[in-house]
């Protein structure tokens, strides 16, 4: 009795064990094949637009380096929140990577309570580019930026600019520079970038707040003249346009960017899966230029750094909304 007692402890310690190591293995095995299938990209916006482009370019590379598919699902709506908020309810275990930047982690959280989810949900992957912001006004209507402001101080309320949205980055931007240089312009909001500009050149408003990607062949046409870019450095399509601190007011700098977030629940190892693949991604001069073409300026910061970043945008973002009385 004694004997089989002890055979069947001993069984039982045998049978304990044996699961134990398994179920070390297999979480071993678990956390060494990541990724083992697709990863799928959620994009803020429609097919065809510079955060879809930028996604492109950049997941074709991080699917070689990954050694899995990355498959694309636009998400469009709600300025980004649609697609953020996918993200951040998404299964924490790294198989889904969002698009984000200044729009559904930036402008929409700065003037809106209402958004369903915080920056604390998100982990940041990597920054990918800068989009950068530039002034732009008919041919002909200010001689320079400083005949803006001057213009602008001597009218108060006269000057309007125009914005592709409603506490749009453009929207912000016009705002920043508003409070930055004590004028008070007109703020007139559009339907896309696009429209902003067609009204510039029918002089239905005085500046757009565009980008170059928008602008570029009318800039090159000579029908618009570029006043200022936003950026810290200048642009290299557009050489000639000063930026905010070469003109005298450093802090009325600012540009519009994009990257990609995963959720902060995921665990720390596949993070770093994600990390590394993102960044080899971004350093690779095909993916450099593919950005240049597409209108950015290439701007890699990653993990924590992006993250940072995020955090203290969004806090510039909410004072200039506060005090542009543009926050719900």
């Amino acid at each position: 009795m004694k004997f089989k007692t002890l055979k069947s402890i001993r069984l039982g310690l045998v049978s304990t064990l044996m699961v134990m190591l398994l179920a070390i293995s297999s979480q071993v095995a678990f956390a060494e094949t990541f990724p083992a299938r697709e990863i799928e990209l959620v994009i803020n916006f429609g097919p065809g637009g510079s955060t879809d482009m930028m996604a492109r370019i950049v997941g074709n590379k991080v699917s070689k380096h990954l050694g899995v598919p990355v498959i694309y699902n636009n998400k469009p709506g709600g300025g980004g929140a649609i697609a953020a908020n996918y993200v951040a309810n998404a299964k924490p275990d790294g198989y889904v990577v969002g698009t984000a930047g200044a729009s559904n982690l930036g402008t929409l959280l700065a003037t809106s309570d209402k958004i369903p989810y915080t920056l604390k949900e998100f982990f940041g992957v990597a920054r990918a580019a800068i989009v950068p912001l530039v002034i732009v006004a008919k041919q002909g209507r200010f001689e320079n930026f400083e005949a803006l402001v001057k213009e602008a101080k001597e009218k108060p309320g006269t000057i309007m600019f125009g914005s592709w949205g409603s506490k749009s980055t453009s929207h912000i931007m016009g705002e920043l520079i508003n409070q930055v240089l004590g004028i008070k312009m007109k703020h007139v909001p559009f339907d896309g970038g696009a429209k902003a500009l067609v009204a510039v050149l029918g002089g239905h408003i005085d500046i757009a707040v565009s980008t170059p990607s928008t602008s570029l062949s009318n800039l090159r046409a000579g029908t618009v003249a570029a006043l200022a870019v936003t950026t810290p450095n200048r642009v290299d399509d557009i050489p000639d346009a000063p930026t905010m601190k070469e003109l005298g007011h450093p802090s009325a700098t600012f540009a519009s960017y994009d990257g990609f977030v995963t959720s902060s629940k995921i665990p720390k190892e596949r993070l770093e899966v994600l990390l590394s693949a993102f960044e080899k991604s971004m350093k690779e001069p095909e993916v450099q230029d593919g950005l240049k073409k597409a209108g950015m300026v290439p701007g890699f910061l990653s993990g924590k750094d992006y993250d940072a970043f995020l955090a203290n945008n969004l806090d510039l973002l909410k004072s200039v909304a506060t005090k542009a009385g543009i926050k719900e």
